[in-house]
C-alpha cells in the first residue's frame, strides 16, 4: 500500500488522474511491477477510484446505485448484497442516498467509485478517511488490508498521515510535481533527522541520578535536560540503542522510561521545511 503526501497543488490528485486516464502527461511513462502500461480501456477495468467528493443520485436507493454500477462493470448482482454488507451499509440499502450522512456516502464510495464490486487490481483513493466515522474508518481499514493480502495495490492520498502511518508500506511526499523523498515512515525519519526524546523518570537517590546524569553529558550527543526528577534526552533514532547502553549501566538511577518518537506529521513539516531552506 503506497501513500501520496504532500501541500495542496503538489500533484497528488493530478497524478491519480493520470493513472486514471483522465489526465495526458506531456511526458515520462507509467509502469506497473516495472512493465509498462497503455493507459486506454483494458487498464481502466484494472482499476477502481474513489474521489475525494463523492455524489451519487439522491433520488436512488443504495441498493439501486451498486445494482447499477454492478451491471455497468458486468459483475454478478449476488455480490451486490455482500458489498453492502460489506461497507456497513446493509441495514440502510433501501433508503434513498439523499438520507445518507458524509460518511454513508463515503462508505458507498467505497463500493462504487472504488469498485470492490469488480475486485479490481489496483484501488486509487483520493482523500478515503474524509467524513469517516471511527466506525468508518475501520471498515476502511479492513477493506483495504484485505486488498493487501489479495494481492492487489492500494494507491491512496490523504492529509491525514496520523491515520494512515500504520498501514502503508510506502509513502511519497510530492512537492511541486515531483517526490521530494520516498521510503517508509521509519526511512523517512531518519531521512528527516527527526529526534526521538527519551524521558528517564529518577530515583531518590541524587548521587545515581547525579551519576546517569553526568554520563549522558559526557556522551555527547543530542540534548538534554532535568526537571522534578525526569531526564529528558533528544536523540537520533541511530543514537537510541547507544543511549540505552548508558542507561542500563546505571540500574538503580531510573525507575521509569518512556521513548516518545516523532509523528509522521511533524516528520513531514521537517521534510518540507528542509526543502524550502
Amino acid at each position: 500500500m503506497a501513500l501520496l503526501a504532500g501541500p495542496n497543488g503538489a500533484g497528488k490528485t493530478t497524478l491519480m488522474k493520470v493513472i486514471l486516464g483522465l489526465v495526458r502527461p506531456d511526458s515520462g511513462s507509467f509502469e506497473v511491477d516495472g512493465a509498462p502500461v497503455s493507459i486506454d480501456k483494458a487498464w481502466k477495468r484494472r482499476i477502481g477510484y474513489l474521489p475525494e467528493a463523492v455524489t451519487f443520485s439522491d433520488n436512488l436507493s443504495g441498493l439501486q446505485l451498486l445494482r447499477f454500477f454492478a451491471r455497468a462493470r458486468g459483475v454478478d448482482s449476488k455480490r451486490v448484497d455482500a458489498v453492502l454488507g460489506e461497507v456497513g451499509l446493509g441495514r440502510v440499502r433501501r433508503r434513498a442516498v439523499r438520507s445518507y450522512s458524509r460518511g454513508m456516502r463515503q462508505r458507498l464510495g467505497l463500493g462504487l467509485g472504488v469498485a470492490i464490486l469488480a475486485k479490481p487490481e489496483l484501488l486509487v483513493l483520493d482523500e478515503p478517511t474524509a467524513g469517516l466515522d471511527q466506525e468508518g474508518l475501520t471498515l476502511l481499514w479492513r477493506v483495504l488490508a484485505e486488498w493487501k493480502e489479495a494481492g492487489r495495490l492500494v494507491l491512496m492520498s490523504t492529509h491525514d498521515l496520523a491515520l494512515s502511518e500504520r498501514r502503508v508500506d510506502t509513502i511519497h511526499v510530492l512537492r511541486e510535481g515531483r517526490v521530494l523523498v520516498k521510503g517508509s515512515a521509519g526511512e523517512l525519519r531518519r531521512k528527516a533527522g527527526s529526534t526521538h526524546r527519551v524521558w528517564l523518570d529518577l530515583v531518590d537517590s541524587e548521587a545515581e541520578a547525579r551519576r546517569l546524569h553526568d554520563a549522558i553529558r559526557n556522551w555527547g550527543k543530542g540534548s538534554m535536560s532535568l526537571d522534578r526528577g525526569q531526564l529528558r534526552v533528544e536523540v537520533s533514532a541511530d543514537e537510541l540503542l547507544e543511549l540505552m547502553r548508558i542507561q542500563g549501566d546505571f540500574p538503580k538511577a531510573v525507575c521509569g522510561l518512556r521513548v516518545e518518537e516523532p509523528t509522521l506529521d511533524m516528520v513531514y513539516e521537517e521534510l518540507l521545511g528542509g526543502e524550502q531552506r
